[in-house]
């Protein structure tokens, strides 16, 4: 009876897996299109929301925080450099730590600037909290696995930043030419 009862589980939680990793994906993506949105728009409450605490209170709080996001952007706009899409891509992999799981979320930013279109790829660090309600966001830009745990001390190294790769510049004036 005991040896059912096991093998029964064991089943069950193999059946319901997929499924579980399927809509903690689908949870990332939304998440992660939210904040993509709040990119492109400019939505500085909504980005804050969506930023891991910990960067908020290392850039001095919530007000700094939206100031240096402000300025910023600012200084792309002046020097010509408009956000115009950021796309998720696939795969996301995500792994849990302690209470937190952790997510790499492949995405693809496309900028205007004066000489046509860049597009970069790169990737964000998603981290869920509390069961999953919440999702914050970590740019990896500037990050790789040498300092990653500075910015998200939980980080365990059980999934790989993916490597640096370069801007692909496309000349869209010449295009019309």
């Amino acid at each position: 009876m005991r040896n059912q009862l096991f093998l029964i589980s064991i089943l069950v939680c193999m059946a319901y897996t997929p499924a579980s990793l399927a809509q903690l994906t689908e949870e990332i993506r939304t998440a992660a299109q939210i904040y993509a949105y709040a990119q492109v728009n400019a939505d500085l409450d909504m980005l804050l929301d969506m930023t891991y605490p910990e960067l908020v209170e290392k850039a001095g709080g919530p007000q700094e925080m939206k100031d240096m996001l402000s300025a910023l952007r600012e200084s792309e706009t002046q020097r010509g450099r408009f956000l115009r899409e950021i796309t998720v891509k696939d795969p996301i992999e995500a792994v849990q730590v302690a209470s937190e799981i952790h997510a790499i979320v492949p995405i693809v930013t496309t900028l205007t600037v004066p000489e046509g279109l860049l597009t970069i790829e790169s990737s964000l660090i998603a981290v869920g909290t509390e069961r999953r309600g919440n999702w914050y966001f970590i740019e990896t830009n500037a990050l790789d696995q040498r300092n990653v745990q500075k910015v998200l001390p939980t980080w365990d190294n059980s999934l790989a930043l993916p490597p640096k790769r370069p801007g692909v510049f496309k000349d869209t004036n010449r295009m019309l030419e």
